[in-house]
């Protein structure tokens, strides 16, 4: 028995993932409990006969003309479509299509094609749309059946994993559908839904549910009541999908409600699966077997997906509540459902096996089938991240545009309408004879311009949730790539053969290059909300260049292509610059020079001389090779985000296209610009100008490396002899890195799991150094740090922040409460002795102050 709860303990841990229960009501809680109540308010009614108000619809529409009768038939046709009702769906395409053909209507018998394609492309597998036919509806067949077939577009391209494409197409269809008005309102609504299905499979939960959300308001009564009953299974399941189980339940009590009003079995099957799959997310097995019980007979025997996926709800119930006889017989039912009816899951069958193995008391066999889920889930997840990271961005940067553009348009509605209201005012004092209509109008006028504010706030908190996602991404991503690289690192330095060597270097190429993307994805977004600041410190400008430079030299023998540093005239003084931002912007431009250049050489060149229009200096950096070149064609889009040459470019030469807008965008920061010529073939000339000022002497005396960054020169090696190190991690992968990393110069490094450990080791020991990871639980590291820096014995001991997270705020944090340095991870060998050196020349804890603290303690 103890085994059996120590196997479900395990899988619980690894399905429940790195975090835990929420503690706090989350900002969507609130939102599914303002919705649910709005939707509780309207009481919803099936039709008297079966789909007779979808048939009503469809009658007044044949009897209209124009725009009208062209969008109340699609609505009818695409509900029968969407809800795969063959025999309406077939009768009405005959009676539209007769009425196209009398009246000669080709844009009516366009629509007929559409979504007749559409019902086969759905129930074929997504296989029926060929690129002539969206050519032809989506460029040649008029603005109304360009909107329609969107639709239809936005849930292919999600579908097929093209999700940077539907977000773009559903961000352009939303806002020509808004200014359509009333008569596009239920097109609107499906635009949302469908977009909805996108941001559900690149992970974007909460933005799924806000446009599910807005889908169902839409409707405000209107919409079918088949189409009801499915906006509320779509809500109930990706409410629970975001661990939002409470409010799952609500929703899937309305539809329970719709569906037994309705009395179609049909919807009663999805009943079955969505209570099921609820249950199923709250870890209670007997819960999904009451769920599926009143289907036992067509569960046992799937004829399409949906019981298929009952049958693995229930399998796995009865393996967890010990029915290994029903779980090996539902299993079996299982693999004999053909792949056209329900895809396999190995992952799901393996873990299946693994819960009847438990309940057959082969318990060693369990555990290895359980080691053998978790490693290929694991691969599995990091292949798809691997795979459709540069779509997830893209995506994402599409929908935070279209949130950006829509705050803005809010702004200014208000803002109108607040001049409106004041206007409104000025005439009722002028005509006293309208003093009580501009009164009213005045009123009118100031509840439409709070309600603006409140869409103005929604759609701003609605951006803020698409950054803190990134955020969020970033730091998921930087977890397990801290390990990869580490390691790889690590390895780097054993003795290798040739194979061995290449394979090492291949992993660490392909880690720096997800990195880089995290980083560019992180600035571009930090740029665009405005929130990307320069900060100018004294420094060598001409030193900073030439060591990047120099650090690019061996890119530059590897392929044979010469690499040469200049700088034009007298060095420079010692100026006040960003000299992070700096490097960023070079080694932009000094990477491209060299991905493009297979032959010949790439110059650099620094400039500078004094503005006397500015006062200031103003300083250019120059980038020359002789490399592919460019034609004016690729030279007008060169500096947008996620754009190249063209598809050719990123098979051979790789990258995201993301460099030289960034590039661009710091420029216009320090006050400058990029000026780019080229000639296709011969070569090109980018050339990076921005002002700065002349360092003071008070600036260049208190100059000092920026917090976290690395020294460019190599770092002394002594001072870390000897140390005593307390490593502070609750992910022993990260606690490997660090060992492997400071082995080689004598460190004794003790480690710790979380902050209250390490409290209790400095109460035992003396340490010199303490590598702190700022989340953990039990306690995290920034309460650990304000703990240690209250105790006046620990005053002067180096704290090292080690974290995932390189948002600004976040590393302010860490120094407000009391660390000396910060590390991100990925960490790189370099910058960590870098910092450690750093940290300890500059706190140079003195031998008596040692001795103190040794009879303190």
């Amino acid at each position: 028995m103890r085994r059996y709860v120590l196997f479900l303990a395990a899988i619980a841990t690894l399905l429940a993932g790195p975090c835990g229960p929420a503690l706090a009501r989350s900002p969507q809680s609130a939102k599914l409990d303002a919705l649910y109540r709005e939707i509780r308010r309207d009481e919803i009614q099936p039709p008297a006969r079966e789909n007779d108000d979808i048939e009503r619809v469809g009658r007044r529409a044949l009897r209209q003309h124009g725009d009208k009768r062209l969008y109340g038939l699609w609505s009818v046709l695409y509900a029968y479509k969407s809800n795969q009702v063959q025999p309406q769906f077939d009768e009405w395409s005959h009676r539209v299509r007769r009425l196209a053909e009398e009246d000669h209507d080709a844009e009516l018998a366009t629509l007929v094609d559409l979504l007749q394609m559409a019902y086969r492309h759905e129930s074929g597998g997504f296989r029926t749309f060929t690129e002539a036919d969206w050519t032809r509806f989506l460029d040649r067949s008029g603005p109304n059946i360009r909107l329609m077939a969107a639709v239809e577009r936005i849930r292919s391209l999600g579908r097929s994993g093209q999700w940077a494409d539907a977000s773009r197409l559903a961000a352009e269809a939303t806002g020509q559908l808004e200014r359509r008005g009333a008569i596009a309102r239920p097109l609107l609504a499906e635009t949302h839904q469908v977009h909805s299905y996108t941001l559900s499979y690149i992970g974007d939960k909460e933005g799924a549910l806000d446009h599910m959300s807005q889908a169902a308001r839409l409707d405000e009564g209107n919409a079918f009541y088949m189409r009801k009953v499915e906006r509320m299974y779509d809500i109930a399941y990706t409410a629970a999908e975001v661990g939002e189980l409470d409010a799952a339940e609500h929703f899937a009590g309305v539809h329970h409600n719709m569906t037994q009003a309705a009395g179609d079995p049909d919807l009663k099957t999805w009943d079955r699966y969505l209570c099921a799959r609820i249950a199923s997310d709250r870890h209670a097995p007997g819960r999904v077997l009451g769920c599926l019980a009143d289907g036992d007979f067509e569960i046992a025997h799937p004829t399409n997906r949906l019981t298929g996926l009952s049958l693995r709800l229930r399998a796995q119930a009865r393996a967890e509540l010990g029915d290994a006889a029903a779980a090996r017989t539902d299993l079996e039912a299982l693999r004999a459902v053909p792949v056209d009816r329900l895809e396999r899951d190995p992952q799901a069958e393996l873990l299946l096996s693994a819960y009847i193995a438990l309940a057959e008391h082969r318990g060693e066999e369990a555990f290895r089938l359980l080691d053998q889920w978790r490693r290929q889930d694991h691969e599995k997840t990091q292949a798809a991240l691997s795979r459709n990271g540069a779509q997830m961005a893209s995506a994402l940067e599409t929908e935070l545009k279209s949130k950006r553009d829509e705050s803005k348009r809010l702004t200014a509605e208000v803002e109108l309408n607040r001049r409106l209201a004041h206007a409104s005012i000025v005439i009722a004092m002028l005509l006293g004879v309208l003093v009580l209509g501009g009164v009213a109008w005045g009123v009118y006028l100031r509840r439409a311009s709070e309600r603006l504010k409140e869409a103005r706030g929604r759609a701003e908190t609605a951006n803020e949730a698409k950054s803190a996602f990134l955020a969020v991404m970033s730091h998921e991503l930087r977890t397990p790539l801290n390990g990869m690289l580490g390691m790889a690192q690590a390895l780097r330095t054993e003795s290798l053969d040739a194979r061995q060597r290449e394979q090492v270097e291949l992993m660490i190429d392909s880690g720096d290059t997800l990195l880089v993307l995290l980083n560019d994805i992180l600035d571009l977004s930090k740029i665009e909300a405005g929130k990307l600041e320069i900060s100018p410190t004294a420094g060598d400008l001409v030193g900073v260049c030439a060591r990047l430079v120099g650090g690019y030299q061996p890119t530059a023998r590897e392929k044979g292509v010469e690499l040469v540093f200049t700088v034009a005239g007298e060095p420079p003084p010692m100026l006040l610059f960003d000299a992070v931002r700096v490097r960023q912007c070079l080694a932009n431009l000094l990477s491209n020079a060299l991905k493009f250049t297979v032959v010949g050489r790439v110059d650099v060149t620094l400039a500078w001389r004094p503005d006397p229009q500015t006062g200031r200096t103003a300083v250019s950096l120059t980038v020359r090779d002789t490399g592919i070149g460019m034609s004016p064609a690729t030279l007008s889009k060169l500096f947008g985000a996620f754009t190249q040459a063209d598809a050719s470019t990123t098979r051979t030469f790789g990258g995201t296209g993301l460099g030289l807008n960034i590039t661009r965008r710091l420029a216009e920061l320090m006050d400058g610009e990029i000026v780019v010529d080229s000639r296709e073939g011969r070569g090109s000339v980018f050339t990076l100008g921005f002002q700065v000022d002349v360092a003071s002497s008070s600036a260049m005396d208190g100059a000092a490396p920026a917090f976290g960054a690395a020294n460019e020169d190599e770092p002394t090696r002594s001072p870390l002899q000897g140390r005593r190190v307390l490593v502070v991690d609750d992910h022993p992968v990260n606690r490997r890195v660090i060992k492997l990393f400071l082995a080689p110069f004598d460190c004794d490094l003790v480690e710790v799991e979380n902050g209250r450990e390490a409290l209790d080791a400095l109460e035992a020991e003396i340490f010199d150094l303490v590598l702190m990871d700022v989340n953990m639980p039990v306690m995290d590291g920034l309460e650990a740090t304000r703990r240690l820096r209250r105790d006046p014995r620990w005053a002067g001991l180096p704290v090292i922040a080690l974290t995932a997270d390189v948002m600004r705020t976040q590393i302010d944090t860490c120094l407000e409460a009391g660390m000396d340095a910060h590390i991100a991870k990925p960490i790189d060998l370099r910058d960590l002795l870098s910092v450690l050196v750093q940290v300890l020349d500059k706190r140079g804890a003195a031998s008596a102050d040692r001795a103190e603290v040794e009879a303190t303690i």
